[in-house]
């Protein structure tokens, strides 16, 4: 049986947060990236937070640095938080952590944001 993603969502002043849960494939970084679009697209900060993330995919890896380019290129900002043990090692081990702003803690990614 295939594990189930889900993708939680709440607001804190300027930003969204998305908390998600599950593994990050082809079929749901499709899902993620729809949902991070309607935050871009309100000219909002995003958090995405990993810490549910149970396995990450090539695909889950190119959304996060997809994303990571198209907030660079705006106004607004991504920050990625509370990285799940899968999603850590991953980003270690292929060096990511110089592309992608990581926090430790939601707040700590809402304090960066408000500095």
């Amino acid at each position: 049986m295939a594990e189930s993603f889900d993708i939680q969502e709440t607001s804190h002043g300027a930003a969204v947060v998305l908390r998600l849960q599950g593994r990050l494939d082809a079929k749901s970084s499709r899902v993620f990236l729809e949902r991070c679009k309607a935050a871009h697209a309100a000219n909002r900060h995003l958090v995405v937070n990993l810490s549910g993330v149970t396995f990450i995919a090539s695909s889950g890896v190119g959304a996060l640095l997809g994303l990571a380019e198209e907030y660079r290129q705006g106004t607004t900002h991504v920050r990625f938080v509370c990285l799940s043990t899968a999603v850590a090692s991953v980003i270690g081990l292929l060096n990511l952590d110089q592309f992608l702003a990581i926090h430790d803690s939601e707040q700590s990614a809402f304090d960066a944001l408000a500095a």
